[in-house]
């Protein structure tokens, strides 16, 4: 594979290893995934979504016409929480906890601070986590997002060459309808996610992510992007509607976007296995992040600890 990034968004097919999936990542920041999940899955995610969405347009109060979310948009969070075709059937598709393994996954290895060659060298291990899950439902008139990178909720910085240890997060978003320029298909500059800080982006960049539903943007969290503005004027066209369910992994030692600690109900993680559990953080990692008493949540047992009291702590 050529190391030049694409100009467009390189299409693979389901079956796609998640090696061959992180090497056109690494080179070009993004990837579609085509038919990914069928379309009687899709629609198990569509229903869970119409569900549980607000009533109201949205469930903010009045916006802006320059809002990051335009009131067009009916968001639904917490989307992993809500079921398995929302949750675990996406968190554990074998192409993502592959790319999870791939790219978020860090194996550590560190000498002590002596050097003494009598202390072995000290290796630990530190797992990704879910940082966020939303579901956008987008109407017309919604616009276009200001371009950006997802990572800036880190305040992050790129002032050197990209390397593949740079990578914090990635996101994957499916498609719930037939996503097109017109409807507001995702923006996404291939190659981006090797840019400096002081580069600006210009639209004659920008490929738009159209997709049929069950297929998938993969892209990492340096990439820039944008979801677009749903020109569609006719609300009964076809096309007036893009549901897009979006999924982001994150390396384990960053906070997490969405607080999932407040954001689900206690007797909601109860009934998770204890991969979910992990996942949206409720284990600590091997270099100890995330302990309570100096152990990870799950030795202790989630049932003892949700039961903690003021009395009994």
């Amino acid at each position: 594979m050529s190391s030049k990034s694409s100009t467009e968004i390189i299409r693979l097919s389901a079956n796609v290893t998640a090696k061959e999936t992180a090497d056109v990542l690494l080179r070009d920041g993004g990837v579609i995934i085509e038919n990914m999940f069928s379309e009687e899955h899709v629609a198990k995610m569509v229903q869970i979504v119409e569900k549980n969405l607000p009533s109201d347009r949205h469930e903010f109060g009045p916006k802006s016409p320059d809002t990051f979310f335009p009131e067009q948009t009916k968001l639904l969070w917490t989307l992993a929480a809500r079921g398995d075709p929302v949750g675990r059937d996406v968190c554990f598709h074998p192409l993502v906890k592959g790319l999870r393994d791939e790219l978020l996954f860090m194996n550590v290895v560190r000498t002590n601070d002596m050097n003494s060659e009598s202390m072995q060298t000290r290796k630990t291990t530190i797992t990704p986590r879910l940082s966020l899950s939303v579901a956008f439902d987008i109407r017309p008139g919604g616009k276009a997002q200001p371009i950006h990178r997802d990572e800036d909720v880190w305040g992050t910085t790129h002032d050197r060459p990209f390397r593949k240890e740079d990578i914090r997060q990635f996101g994957v978003l499916i498609a719930g309808t037939k996503t097109t320029k017109e409807n507001g298909a995702t923006l996404f500059i291939p190659g981006s996610h090797t840019w400096d800080d002081e580069r600006i982006p210009k639209m004659e960049e920008v490929v738009y992510a159209e997709m049929e539903p069950g297929s998938a943007l993969i892209f990492l969290s340096g990439a820039r992007h944008a979801g677009g503005a749903n020109k569609i004027k006719d609300p009964q066209d076809p096309l007036a509607r893009r549901v897009i369910f979006s999924y982001f992994f994150a390396k384990g030692y960053l906070r997490q976007e969405e607080n999932l600690f407040l954001s689900i109900p206690r007797e909601v993680v109860l009934t998770m296995d204890q991969d979910m559990q992990a996942l949206i953080g409720y284990e600590s990692t091997e270099s100890h992040c995330g302990f309570v008493d100096f152990k990870s949540p799950l030795e202790i047992g989630l049932d003892e600890l949700f039961a903690r009291t003021a009395e009994t702590f």
